[in-house]
């Protein structure tokens, strides 16, 4: 069987991974944050978010990924709200999308976004990539899962390069 290891496009370095045009900002990191999986009902999620703060991205109406700094978050498992919760650090790698122009790019990136830039799940389609979405106020974090983020970032790289001034 032949090797397809060189076929696909390296990952970038996360941690310094960058990319930089006019109006555009994107940046990466991964694993310097406490991510958890939160499954369960409505409730006991908000209660949680309230007792572990961080952002709270609701996917679905029993399901949440809750964000904190990297030293703070729930225990992992069944808690007795009827909870369960599991720790996902490594699982993704976020990618911060920053400037005038984003929006723009966001909106390239998924027709969800072209037609309500805020919506209510954070589980949407970008670039053919179902990942969770997290509004800035100058632009956008998306967390995708780590098999698929060099495909995102490769995507962002090809659309910033066609042209040098996005509106």
């Amino acid at each position: 069987m032949s090797d397809r290891g060189n076929f696909w496009p390296a990952s970038p370095d996360w941690p310094k991974a960058r990319i930089e045009t006019l109006g555009v900002t994107v940046t990466a990191s991964q694993g310097d944050r406490g991510d958890f999986l939160c499954s369960g009902p409505g409730k006991a999620i908000a209660e949680l978010a309230k007792a572990h703060p961080g952002s709270l991205l609701q996917i679905a109406s029993d399901r949440a990924l809750l964000v904190t700094s990297p030293d703070a978050g729930p225990a992992d498992g069944w808690h007795p709200s009827g909870l369960a919760v599991s720790t996902l650090h490594d699982a993704h790698v976020r990618l911060d999308i920053r400037g005038p122009g984003a929006l723009a790019l966001l909106q390239r990136g998924s027709a969800s976004l072209a037609l309500n830039p805020t919506p209510r799940s954070a589980a949407l389609s970008f670039a053919g990539v179902t990942l969770l979405f997290e509004p800035l106020p100058d632009g956008a974090r998306l967390h995708v899962d780590l098999p698929q983020a060099t495909h995102i970032w490769h995507c962002l790289a090809a659309a910033l390069s066609e042209r040098e001034d996005h509106p």
